[in-house]
């Protein structure tokens, strides 16, 4: 047993809930797609494991694990939902509303902004999960030669 699924099993029986199958599968599934992935995404690696669990189910999985603190859940500014584990630490995105690129970043950049917030306004900034949205290097190059 892997430590994700370690996790899964301690605050299941935290709740007093069962580890059912069908539950393990679907953090397995996360824990092994990695990054920002969406419902649909994370059911087709289901599918692949066990043809028998449904969508509804993974939704259904995903709004406990959500409940649990297990994973985190963002749109990027979307209509589509992208969950991902809560295993690494702070970290933001960088989201081209062009194309839809995608690009983590540490959260050791905004040091110096939390820093100055916290000299000038007296003000603790949590900066633990940020989108910011511009136009990425691709997009703006075709955009600077079309």
């Amino acid at each position: 047993m892997n430590k994700g699924q370690g996790s899964l099993i301690e605050a299941l029986q935290a709740r007093g809930m069962r580890v059912t199958p069908q539950r393990a599968i679907i953090f397995g599934a996360i824990e092994k797609l990695e990054g920002h992935i969406t419902a649909e995404e994370i059911f087709e690696q289901v599918q692949q494991v066990n043809p028998y669990v449904s969508l509804a189910t993974v939704y259904r999985t995903l709004e406990l694990l959500l409940e649990l603190n297990l994973i985190n859940q963002t749109n990027f500014g979307r209509s589509q939902a992208y969950f991902a584990l809560k295993d690494h630490g702070p970290h933001h995105h960088l989201v081209c509303s062009e194309c839809g690129y995608i690009e983590e970043f540490s959260d050791t950049i905004f040091n110096p902004v939390r820093t100055e917030l916290e000299e000038q306004y007296g003000f603790q900034a949590h900066t633990d999960h940020l989108s910011i949205f511009g136009i990425c290097k691709g997009c703006r190059e075709k955009l600077a030669g079309g």
